[in-house]
């Protein structure tokens, strides 16, 4: 019946086509209107930001002594630069109205007081989850308000101790506090990937206990309640849903739209973990262009003091940068020369006064990176970088062979020797050792893949020695994962 019914239609509508058609001439396919997609809002996003915050707090003083200054209320502020990545999804439910949900991480060093006189505080990280209602002016630009929960991470050094008659009364060495968040802003499509944001943001923080204890026969409590306003520029990589379920097929004329990695390296008394991601603003990272690179290190690594008493000294380095460059990719190499922007907090635990790697810095930084094609029978990559944060930088030289080789099918596997040296002003760590390369595809996205495998013998050398986030002398290893999407 349904296929009659069908027939029936077909029938029907066959001879009014025709009518019409005759009437104003022959039919042709340029006189139906075509159907353009309407652009949409929706989708998975990464992004990655930067901007310039400030801190206002209430420092709260009190005890029972009883006496005049037994309480007292005093303001406090930070100011200083910050860096974010960013992950979200976005629903466009009409013509005008987009909801979403995101969260995101932020290293800064928003810096009070002076760490060099251990007397400073640093604001060294953040992260947020929340929500956000857009309104479309058009269908390239949006109007957004969000808001939600919100942790930000005071590293003290020294402010929050309290000097009394029987000494020096520590306060905390860190403190999480914990809030709200309210913020609007403005996004800017920019193609059908690439969106442009504009955003600032207050945040609002309950008060937490950073110093407690009893001093001159009376207990006192000494609290902190702070507030943070940011502005904040962001790139955002946008995919729809359907590209997130079906990626476009990267081969050797469509490269990827961005490579994302992430990885561990291991030494004595040292583990870091890093991860970073590039933009190809051109939507093509196989050919020349502009690229856009952001890259963050959470590293934790403990050294002895180089004078009497040789305390062991606890570390907590954190960093994240961002950087614009341009690619030039021939047949047979690709170059990226990069410039930007970066941000580090160094906490140490007890106080190193001899070491000048501590608490916050902003920076500049300059990258540059060399590499051949896979598809030459030998292989060379260099790499390096400089930050004027603490005066560090790398640099990386691996030099191998391409074979085809039996190893879960056939692929080509990448080896041979490499150098490194890692340095935070007078100290440095060389290295010399081995890597291996081998790629596969993660065939549940379609996407190809690496896994970069290397270990070796580091060496420490400099002012006291084993005092940066590489680690102490001895054996080293790492591993790295690499995609493209």
């Amino acid at each position: 019946m349904k296929k009659y019914l069908a027939m029936v239609a077909f029938g029907v509508s066959v001879p009014a086509m025709s009518a019409g058609a005759l009437a104003d001439g022959p039919f042709s396919l340029k006189d139906t209107p075509m159907q353009v997609a309407a652009p949409t809002w929706s989708g998975v996003y990464f992004g990655v930001g930067a901007g310039y915050g400030h801190n206002d707090s209430k420092n709260k003083y009190h005890d029972d002594s009883g006496d005049a200054t037994s309480s007292s209320v005093r303001n406090e502020n930070a100011d200083g630069g910050f860096i974010s990545t960013m992950y979200g999804i976005d629903r466009q439910i009409n013509d005008r109205l987009v909801i979403g949900a995101f969260a995101d991480v932020s290293v800064s060093s928003f810096t009070r007081g002076d760490e060099d006189i251990h007397n400073g505080l640093v604001i060294d990280r953040s992260w947020a989850i929340g929500g956000r209602l857009g309104y479309l002016v058009n269908d390239r630009t949006m109007l957004y308000a969000n808001a939600g929960f919100t942790q930000a991470h005071f590293s003290n050094d020294g402010w929050w101790d309290i000097d009394t008659d029987e000494g020096t009364k520590n306060g905390r060495g860190g403190r999480w506090f914990s809030g709200y968040f309210v913020g609007g802003g403005i996004e800017r499509r920019l193609n059908d990937n690439f969106y442009l944001r504009g955003e600032a943001r207050y945040s609002d923080f309950g008060g937490q206990v950073t110093n407690a204890g009893t001093a001159d026969g009376a207990n006192f409590v000494d609290r902190e309640i702070p507030s943070i306003v940011t502005g904040e520029l962001a790139l955002v990589y946008k995919l729809d849903r359907s590209k997130v379920l079906n990626p476009d097929t990267v081969d050797e004329d469509h490269g990827p739209r961005m490579i994302t990695y992430h990885g561990i390296d291991a030494a004595p008394n040292s583990v870091y973990y890093y991860g970073g991601t590039v933009f190809g603003l051109t939507n093509d990272l196989y050919h020349s262009g502009l690229v856009l690179r952001t890259e963050g290190v959470i590293a934790d690594y403990n050294y002895r003091e180089s004078e009497a008493p040789r305390s062991k000294i606890n570390a907590d380095d954190r960093s994240l940068d961002i950087m614009l460059g341009y690619q030039l990719v021939t047949s047979n190499w690709s170059a990226i020369g990069y410039l930007g922007y970066e941000t580090r907090s160094v906490h140490l635990s007890p106080f190193d006064p001899d070491n000048d790697v501590k608490g916050g810095a902003d920076g500049f930084k300059i990258a540059a990176e060399f590499e051949t094609d896979d598809q030459l029978p030998y292989y060379m990559n260099l790499e390096g970088s400089y930050s004027t944060a603490f005066n560090s930088y790398s640099g990386q030289a691996r030099f191998g062979w391409n074979r085809e080789m039996s190893l879960f099918g056939t692929r080509t596997v990448t080896f041979g020797p490499e150098a490194a040296v890692y340095g935070d002003g007078a100290d440095y760590a060389p290295r010399v050792g081995a890597f291996a390369m081998v790629p596969f595809k993660m065939w549940w996205l379609n996407t190809p893949a690496k896994i970069t495998f290397d270990v070796g013998q580091q060496f420490v050398s400099g002012s006291n020695g084993g005092e940066t986030r590489a680690g102490g002398e001895g054996v080293y290893g790492g591993s790295m994962i690499r995609l493209d999407f």
